[in-house]
């Protein structure tokens, strides 16, 4: 049998896969608050995930955003271009658009002695319709000083990386790294996610 390795030279420029795009300039603090008066209109169900619905691993509420609506329009061109602009300066994925709505997540604090809202370890690379997610875009709605806990945490091989957590923060990653939300201790966050 013929093994076969790729040549690195015909892949062109380098790529660090591990390298995360972030920022705090993708959205105004009003454009933030417009985002989430949009969320908190839409009708919300129980998270769920592509195994189930075991609330071990996940817990909170999500809602989506029509990408077809004329109204969301902006929030769809501000991601897509920051999402190219992650591309083309660190992982020059090929990319041919995205498929799915915005997911608008709520997490809240539950009662002492119980676990808050959370999302365990995993990975964004399953989509809907069948679609192989390349690009995760999570933005920070909530205010830091309005909730406790629920960092985003990703994890690359031995390296820990917690997002920022001011109002208006978007952090771009490949999907295929691993990342998980911690439970909520106090009070609520809202983020909204797009693959």
């Amino acid at each position: 049998m013929e093994t076969i390795f790729i040549d690195s030279n015909k892949l062109g420029e380098e790529r660090n896969f591990t390298m995360f795009y972030g920022g705090t300039d993708v959205f105004s603090r009003d454009q933030v608050k417009s985002i989430k008066e949009i969320g908190d209109s839409l009708t919300s169900a129980e998270a769920k995930t592509f195994g189930g619905d075991n609330s071990t691993n996940r817990k909170g509420n999500v809602a989506w955003l029509p990408r077809e609506t004329e109204s969301h329009r902006w929030i769809y061109e501000n991601l897509f271009t920051l999402a190219k602009s992650a591309n083309d300066e660190l992982w020059k994925f090929d990319l041919i658009g995205f498929w799915e709505d915005c997911q608008y997540t709520t997490y809240n604090a539950e009662p002492k002695g119980k676990q808050g809202d959370h999302y365990d370890y995993h990975l964004d690379v399953d989509g809907s319709y069948g679609v192989q997610r390349k690009i995760s875009i999570v933005v920070q709605l909530s205010d830091e000083k309005d909730y406790e806990g629920g960092e985003l945490e990703l994890r690359t091989s031995s390296n820990i990386f917690i997002a920022e957590k001011s109002i208006g923060s978007v952090l771009v990653f490949p999907s295929f790294i691993l990342h998980k939300v911690h439970p909520v201790t106090k009070g609520k966050r809202n983020s909204l996610v797009l693959w």
